[in-house]
């Protein structure tokens, strides 16, 4: 079948046409045009009677294609054409070839009234009927209410996983879960293992083109669908057959039997290669011995006893029998030739019941849908398609027809088998003079089947429309020589005995090849003065079995990355560039688009160019946020916040890869109780946004806390990064309001990564693209065009495996299959094979000026034999598994391509020196902004620490509960006091420490819960431990998996609330259980304004161990607030209030480590003196503005500060009593401070 030239001047606007548009070839420029003599009435010329009756305005001319960014260019391409041609008929001068001739074949007269009807429409076109198709069909189901049957209020939903999760599971309860027999289920497999996997397998059969689609299993129709009811009662009938089966051949299982068989063996009668003594003696009689020793055990529907049935059946050993043997007599030949047949004819239940739940669920969800009056997007075509083809449906039709008389359909190759019935129930007659129905797409170009589109439906609108087919023959895109080797390689193609596309045969081709003429693109890439080849390529040298899928991969990204630095480099020093009328124009990162087929495959294409120092973007085809690895990295953030305590969440969260943090970081935050405290502090504080503020605003506090916007926007793909942050971050804060907590909100977020959705609002947002290297799915580059394409990955091929259901097509019709045979997989992977050379069309059509490809015979897996011949290039050119390098040129010498050499030189691009640009107008500042800002004990370090902290410190708030019911809820406290008292253990050992516990910061922290616990509750009280209390705390630990220091941790409770506080000058005993009065956790704040850390230093070494060592506190100024938590704040006997701080640092394996010089080398150490010092001095500013005439005498009220190392109770206290002269001293430093806060 021919096809005419299209002449837009010419072209019939009456009954049905089909315009294929090869890539390039001005497609949108031919839809303008034809729209402009739509506006103007034009028939096939000026006087023509119009074919239409009158002529039309936007609204009345429909135009649909398949994307939103489709439609957008499309209204405005058709606008400005519209434009244009009133100015032309105003008589404006044009050298458009078109608009001069359309304005001849008007009279003069008439220019005015033509140019008034194209300004009406280019203003009209606003409301012009430019949709994506199913915003039509919604457009025509909502207008047309009545006739398409459908209520007037239908809700949009966009996501319905939920609605048909919720008919899975009912179907699940209904069907499934009163099965009990495990035999049952294993057959049925997924589909009884949870609603989830149920609704997995049944999803093929719930798309909307299901109506157009057959179901087979092993290329036979489905059988009868029933019931999982009815199916256990047949396998279960079935294996109560088998059981009397097999109890008829345990009399036959005996050592009589066992003796016989050894002597067939011995006796040599049978062959070897198949009755192999060895087997014999190693599988098959240890198995009949089993058999033997307990019947029960006979199973042959397990490998081996299916196996031993078929060898030793009296067909198989007559079979086997060498030339003039008899084979003895016994029963159980026989006996085993019936059980055979018998389990050959075991039920088949999987298919039926998939069958009967797909029917179930398909009917389940259009109730449902109908019940709340919800559509999904498919339902918008399939529900018009409804409409039209039930009784009345012709009605419908002709009241669309005469809304729009003219429809013009782009992208046609791409539609699928609902969407064509539609516009053939609407525009039905191809040779009707009242209406016009224009179909256009380029078949060569049908590359989404993965989304439904069947390349069998344009065929089939293409006999429909026999003898009515236009081609577009000139390529405006490309240069003469690109479009010259392009045509080259598919001509070549055309020449196979079943064409370059697949679809030659005999008598016809029904995908021909047609080559394109150039329109004459005079720009040209030239490399020092010499024009350069419009297409090359690489070719790897190694042998197919030497080099391997990953080494070609990675030699060729290299290769890829090496020349576009080359060429940028090149163009940065003035030798290379596009040489066209204005001279040698520069080259631009973003010049270049290099095309892959997979997110793996662009992952190493960026790194390639990240080590030549291009930065690259990678233009996903349309992915969820939700399958992002910002998505692992925000829950593990939640997961962490919503649990502080628990330190394997933290560490989990701190660890990925994109939080940020050198392994040194990690190291010190957790070898270092103080350095881990602070962290936590940190992330308790983000718990507190969250609850108060919102998951947003967290985020934001995390991201600014860690300085991670600055980090990731050092890496190559930082931008991304951060967007996919911030746009999880705003989808989860709209979602809260609708979610029950945080972890009604982590489920929503953990269920969406689980499922994501290709909904509008969840696809990836794209980070800035400027000045980049493109990189694009070849399925996202198509109607896309670049002045350079690389291809560095053309040869890989993914060939269709038998892994589960196969989708094909046998002579026009779809076909499912669900357990595909060999010959199903061919086919399936023939049309695969079929696609992957359109892909290879629409990748070698994108290039402006020229192209590159990487090019090898490699082996996959384990094998030797090259894959070449899988892959589209392999097919062209007549490769095979056979194919050497070698074989790979002299195919290629052919062809006008040009070969480079792999680089071996590796170059590193040099980014160009941007132009000086005039500064953003700035407002002048005479005085920089003074530093306020919220410092606490740990934001102070040493010169011997590894970085300051500049954030606030907040609450060590120690979560003692996970669930309800834990430490410090209001049910258990008041249980736990009423609660009969248990013995905590005997105390009397000398050695009273916690010496074997776990060391490390959360290890700290928990045993500062412990005690924070036993403050709010009581020390008196806790020092009973109740048994309700000591079942908290086991659990607790168990939580922890510390279940075995449980008798350990009881012991050191009662040790630390029950050993005498040995106070300084105090003779009277206590403990911390007999205290009158004590605070847990006392928050302070302090004004500090422009004080200096440094004299802060010398003052606490002046009256803190003066004579013992210590590294100094690292400069800084205190400018805002100084804030802290006392652990313990306490009121003596002698009514003196004291400071206590417990320490779980370990200092020793015994009690012995615990003297007073240890625990000051401890304390000296991490500066724990400055803690001490600003405790003590907090808890006097609190005194002075309390106690009346406190400064008379502040030793009568102020003790001073006990620093408590609690793994050791007894010897682990560390007095330091208050000096009043220090007190003094730090009232002077402070002097300019407001009073502390508390």
């Amino acid at each position: 079948m021919s096809a005419i030239n299209l002449q837009p001047l010419e072209f019939p606007l009456q009954g049905v046409q089909l315009i294929e548009a090869s890539a390039g070839t001005g497609k949108t420029y031919t839809l303008a045009a034809l729209y402009v003599r739509l506006v103007l009435a034009h028939g096939r010329n000026a006087v023509q009677e119009p074919p239409h009756g009158r002529a039309l305005l936007p609204p009345q001319i429909l135009v649909v294609t398949f994307t939103t960014a489709a439609t957008e260019e499309l209204r405005d391409r058709i606008r400005a054409r519209l434009v244009e041609a009133a100015a032309v008929f105003r008589g404006q001068p044009s050298n458009d070839a078109f608009l001069q001739e359309l304005l001849n074949e008007y009279d003069s007269n008439d220019y005015g009234r033509c140019a008034a009807q194209l300004q009406l429409a280019a203003e009209w076109m606003d409301d012009a009927a430019i949709f994506t198709i199913h915003g039509w069909c919604q457009r025509m189901l909502s207008e047309h209410a009545f006739d398409s049957g459908l209520g007037f209020q239908q809700e949009m939903a966009h996501d319905l996983d939920d609605m048909m999760l919720g008919v899975a599971r009912d179907y699940w309860r209904t069907w499934l879960y009163e099965l009990s027999d495990a035999r049952v289920l294993d057959d049925l497999g997924p589909l009884a293992q949870s609603p989830e996997q149920l609704l997995g397998e049944c999803r093929p059969w719930l798309r909307p083109e299901r109506g157009a689609m057959q179901f087979h299993a092993a290329g036979q129709a489905l059988p009868k669908a029933h019931s999982p009811k009815e199916a256990s009662g047949a396998l279960q009938s079935w294996y109560q057959k088998l059981d009397q089966r097999i109890a008829q051949l345990k009399p036959l299982l005996t050592a009589d039997t066992l003796a016989f068989l050894d002597d067939l063996y011995e006796q040599g009668h049978l062959k070897k290669n198949i009755f192999q003594p060895k087997t014999w003696f190693s599988k098959e009689r240890p198995l009949l011995q089993q058999w033997l020793s307990n019947p029960n055990w006979i199973n042959v529907l397990s490998s081996e006893g299916e196996a031993w049935v078929t060898k030793f059946a009296r067909r198989k050993v007559e079979a086997s029998l060498k030339k003039g043997s008899e084979l003895p007599e016994h029963p159980l030949f026989d006996a085993l030739d019936q059980l055979q047949d018998f389990l050959a004819t075991r039920p088949e239940i999987r298919l039926g019941v998939l069958s009967h739940a797909a029917e179930w669920l398909a009917e389940g969800i259009e109730t449902q849908k109908q019940r709340t009056a919800t559509m999904g997007f498919d339902d918008l075509l399939t529900r018009l398609h409804s409409a039209l083809t039930r009784p009345g449906g012709e009605v419908l039709a002709e009241r669309i027809r005469s809304q729009f008389p003219v429809a013009m359909v782009d992208e046609f190759q791409d539609t699928d088998p609902i969407q064509f019935a539609i516009f053939q129930h609407i525009y039905p007659d191809v040779s009707a003079t009242d209406y016009n129905l224009t179909l256009v797409g380029d078949p060569k170009q049908a590359i989404y089947s993965f989304r439904g589109a069947d390349l069998n439906t344009y065929l089939q609108a293409r006999r429909w429309t026999q003898g009515r087919h236009y081609n577009l023959p000139r390529n405006f895109r490309s240069t003469q020589d690109l479009v010259a080797a392009v045509n080259a390689l598919f001509v070549h193609g055309e020449n196979l005995e079943r064409g370059a596309f697949g679809f030659k045969n005999v008598s016809d081709n029904e995908l021909p090849y047609f080559p394109v003429s150039a329109h004459g693109q005079t720009w040209a890439y030239e490399e020092d003065g010499t024009a350069m080849p419009p297409v090359s390529y690489w070719l790897a040298s190694e042998l197919p079995g030497e080099y391997r899928k990953a080494a070609y991969q990675r030699d060729m990204a290299a290769a890829c990355a090496n020349r576009i630095a080359a060429m940028l480099n090149g163009s940065a020093a003035g030798i290379h560039g596009l040489r066209g009328e204005e001279g040698l124009q520069p080259l631009q990162p973003n010049s270049f688009a290099v095309l892959v087929r997979s997110k793996g495959e662009a992952r190493v294409m960026q790194d390639a160019l990240a080590q030549h120092q291009i930065r690259s973007v990678f233009l996903s085809d349309r992915e969820s946020v939700f399958a992002s690895e910002e998505a692992q990295l925000l829950l593990a953030w939640m997961q962490a916040v919503y649990a502080p305590e628990d330190e394997q969440k933290l560490r989990a969260a701190l660890m990925l890869r994109l939080s940020m943090q050198s392994d040194a970081q990690l190291a010190e935050w957790l070898d270092d109780e103080q350095s881990w405290e602070q962290v936590t502090d940190h992330i308790r504080d983000f718990q507190r946004i969250w609850r108060w503020q919102g998951i947003l605003p967290m985020v934001q506090a995390w991201l600014h806390r860690f300085a991670l916007p600055s980090r990731w926007l050092s890496l190559n793909n930082g931008e991304r990064v951060l967007t996919n942050i911030l746009h999880l971050a705003e989808l989860l804060q709209r979602e809260s309001a609708q979610r029950d907590g945080e972890t009604g909100l982590m489920r929503w977020f953990a269920a969406h990564m689980q499922q994501p959705s290709s909904a509008e609002e969840q696809i990836q947002r794209l980070e800035s693209d400027a000045s980049r290297v493109q990189i694009v799915t070849i399925h996202k580059s198509k109607g896309l065009q670049y002045d350079f394409v690389f291809l560095p990955f053309i040869c890989a091929a993914r060939d269709v495996k038998n892994k589960g259901a196969i989708r094909y097509s046998d002579n026009f019709q779809i076909i499912l299959d669900v357990m595909p045979s060999e010959d199903t997989v061919a086919r399936a992977d023939w049309e695969r094979l079929q696609e992957d050379v359109r892909l290879l069309y629409v990748a070698l059509t994108r290039p402006v000026y020229g192209c590159w490809l990487g090019l090898a015979s490699f082996s996959e897996g384990r094998g030797s034999k090259s894959s070449i011949g899988k892959s589209a290039l392999g097919y062209l050119l007549q490769l095979t598994s056979e194919t050497q390098p070698s074989d790979f040129q002299q195919a290629l010498e052919s062809l006008p391509w040009a070969r480079e050499k792999l680089p071996e030189d590796a170059y590193v691009h040099i980014p160009e020196h941007t132009e000086a640009r005039v500064p953003a107008l700035t407002l002048a500042r005479s005085v920089a902004p003074e530093r306020w800002w919220i410092a606490s004990y740990s934001a102070l370090k040493t010169d011997t620490q590894a970085s300051a902290q500049g954030a606030p410190d907040t609450a060590r708030q120690e979560q003692h509960q996970d669930d309800e019911g834990e430490l410090d809820g209001a049910d258990a406290e008041s249980k736990a006091l009423s609660a009969p008292a248990v013995a905590l253990g005997d105390s009397s050992t000398t050695d009273m420490g916690l010496h074997d516990f776990p060391r490390g910061a959360s290890m700290g922290t928990f045993l500062h819960g412990l005690l924070e616990w036993a403050c709010e509750q009581g020390f008196a009280e806790s020092a009973l431990l109740s048994q309700e209390q000591a079942h908290l705390l086991e659990r607790r630990l168990q939580q922890r998996g510390l279940a075995e220091h449980t008798a350990a941790i009881k012991k050191w409770l009662k040790d630390m609330l029950t050993t005498p506080l040995a106070l300084p000058e105090h003779e009277q005993s206590m403990s911390l259980a007999t205290l009158s009065s004590s605070v847990s956790e006392l928050e302070f704040w302090l004004e500090a304004q422009h004080i200096s850390v440094a004299d802060l230093d010398r003052l606490v070494q002046r009256y803190f161990w003066p004579e013992e060592a210590r590294a100094n506190l690292l400069p800084e100024t205190l400018n805002g607030m100084l804030k802290g938590f006392i652990d313990l704040t306490f009121v003596a006997a002698d009514g003196r209030y004291w400071v206590c701080d417990y320490k779980s640092n370990w200092l020793g394996d015994s009690t012995a480590a615990y003297t007073d010089a240890s625990m000051r080398k401890a304390m000296l150490g991490k500066r724990y003196d400055v803690q001490a010092a600003l405790y003590l001095f907090a808890l006097h500013r609190l005194l002075k503005a309390r106690i009346p005439n406190y400064m008379a005498n502040p030793q009568q009220h102020l003790g001073g500060a006990m620093y408590w190392f609690i793994r050791e109770p007894e010897q682990g206290q560390l007095w330091m009593p208050a000096a009043h002269q220090f007190l003094e001293e730090m009232d002077a430093l402070f002097a300019a401070s407001a009073e502390v806060a508390l």
